[in-house]
């Protein structure tokens, strides 16, 4: 009935010159021929060669007796209490109060989801950075009771990488050796919370389904946040004048944070998470689950683009590349091409706040760079230990310091610099070869001809979010508010948890070869 329809008969003859013209066109042929150009320079580059190999450093750590012992001391209070519960099994399972905990530690991974879940709805002047230090210890004691009574429970210490160990001994000794190490104490604590947590979901993730319904309502979350902050955009937000030049930005509407107290944190946020609502909807197998998460992707972005968050315009597009090329390397020069279709668009008070980015007369910019000035002279004197960890050491030192601010910067405004004057030369170089691993490791997923489609999909959002925020970094301080420094270790647990379960599936089909 649909095909002898006389609105279809009617668009049919239209729609197959329309085809036929293009097939024919010379910008048809320009961008097949930069395609396969581009697809055969990439399967014959040093990146595809670097990908596939892993340094002799990373091989000797995997092999070591460093490593092997950091899981015994890790696993020792596991180990017995798995022991004690062996023996006394009996009398646990007839406690009225271990039975509730023991069914709760069942679902650890569920929970932290739910809590995490949470954190992206607590408004942000009810949040109290004590939560997550709460969540942590329950999530730990009922880890604890899970392992009781599955052996097979411990906490996955070999799916930690050998620069997330030297990162967190860098952490450690910038507390032990800090300026003022009352000062960096609390962000000792908010470092060794968040770990716990990525810690506690890597550990207790064990299938892909256990991963599908974690990140799921983790997404729920940043669904929510989104529409929230769309909510926002329609009804308007005041203006804060320390977050907008008012004089280059005449008429912008306030920028909206969602539940997070700050546009740019909020910005931040969406870009790391929103490229989950794409793999989860290239993996649903049902249409009405593929068009829920791309619709509950669409506030997220709407409310991006009210956030006026220029690095989070830069980030998205970063972003949004790389899930392109991830997904299909091929469809690059489309991309860019609706990309630049699309500019015209967009809400002009976007596209002016978009013009200012290299506008080095806009305070914001120019008070980077005035930032960036004062930060130097301090990681020049301490290069190679760092000051101390936390915000609040830096900024006690920096007072010493001619300011070129008018006040004390809070933090460097930039995630790599204020690393090093943190924790040092070491430090920072092991967070970036941190992140480095865990892209690699995560395209040798993607990139694997047997690797698990869903965990690819994962992946693949998971590195197209990662860049486009580490790209953010680069002119932002992503960590500075605790609660934002937690969803990025949940969202590098993600990352970690997907790559592990991908390479126990490789191990299994090995051995069923053999």
């Amino acid at each position: 009935m649909l095909e002898s329809s006389i609105v279809v008969q009617w668009l049919n003859r239209p729609v197959r010159y329309i085809i036929k013209l293009w097939k024919g066109s010379l910008a048809r042929r320009l961008i097949v021929w930069f395609s396969s150009w581009f697809m055969n320079a990439w399967n014959h580059s040093l990146i595809v060669n670097w990908i596939r190999k892993d340094g002799i450093l990373v091989g000797w750590w995997e092999h070591s007796a460093a490593l092997r012992f950091t899981d015994w001391l890790v696993n020792l209070v596991p180990d017995l209490l798995g022991r004690i519960y062996t023996r006394l099994g009996r009398w646990f399972r007839k406690s009225l109060l271990f039975r509730p905990l023991a069914f709760l530690s069942g679902h650890v991974a569920e929970l932290a989801a739910l809590f995490v879940l949470a954190s992206f709805l607590i408004p942000y002047s009810y949040w109290n950075n004590r939560y997550t230090t709460l969540a942590a210890v329950v999530l730990f004691g009922l880890f604890l009771i899970k392992t009781m009574g599955d052996r097979n429970a411990r906490f996955a210490v070999r799916a930690m990488d050998l620069f997330l160990f030297l990162f967190l001994l860098s952490i450690l000794l910038a507390q032990v050796f800090s300026t003022y190490p009352a000062l960096s104490l609390r962000f000792m604590v908010f470092h060794g919370t968040d770990f716990l947590i990525m810690l506690i979901m890597v550990s207790s993730i064990r299938t892909k389904k256990h991963l599908s319904t974690v990140l799921e309502i983790i997404m729920a979350g940043v669904a929510l946040a989104g529409l929230y902050g769309f909510f926002q955009g329609i009804t308007g937000v005041p203006v804060i004048q320390a977050q907008v030049d008012v004089d280059l930005n005449e008429g912008m509407p306030g920028r909206v944070f969602s539940f997070f107290g700050n546009s740019n944190i909020f910005a931040q946020i969406i870009v790391m998470f929103v490229p989950f609502f794409a793999a989860i909807a290239l993996s649903a197998r049902g249409w009405q689950k593929k068009a829920l998460f791309w619709a509950a992707a669409l506030p997220s972005l709407a409310a991006l683009l009210m956030t006026y968050s220029r690095s989070g315009y830069v980030g998205l597009a970063v972003a949004a590349l790389v899930f392109v090329f991830l997904i299909k390397k091929s469809l690059i020069p489309l991309f860019a091409v609706l990309g630049i279709l699309v500019m015209p668009f967009l809400p002009d008070t976007v596209m002016r706040r978009i013009s200012t980015i290299t506008n080095l007369e806009d305070t914001s910019i120019s008070y980077r760079f005035e930032i960036f000035g004062t930060m130097w002279p301090v990681i020049k004197d301490f290069w190679y230990t760092g000051v101390g960890l936390g915000s609040d050491a830096v900024k006690r030192v920096t007072e010493n310091y001619e300011v070129l601010t008018k006040s004390t910067p809070l933090h460097a405004h930039n995630l790599y610099l204020q690393i090093w004057i943190e924790t040092g030369i070491v430090g920072m170089l092991s967070f970036v070869g941190w992140m480095v691993r865990t892209v690699k490791k995560s395209l040798r997923v993607i990139f694997g001809k047997n690797a698990d489609p869903y965990l690819q999909n994962v992946l693949k959002a998971g590195v197209s979010g990662l860049m486009g925020l580490l790209v953010i970094a680069m002119v932002e301080y992503v960590w500075y508010y605790p609660r934002a420094m937690m969803l990025f270790w949940v969202f590098a647990g993600i990352m970690i948890a997907a790559y592990r379960l991908a390479a126990r599936e490789g191990e299994e089909g090995q051995q069923e070869d053999a």
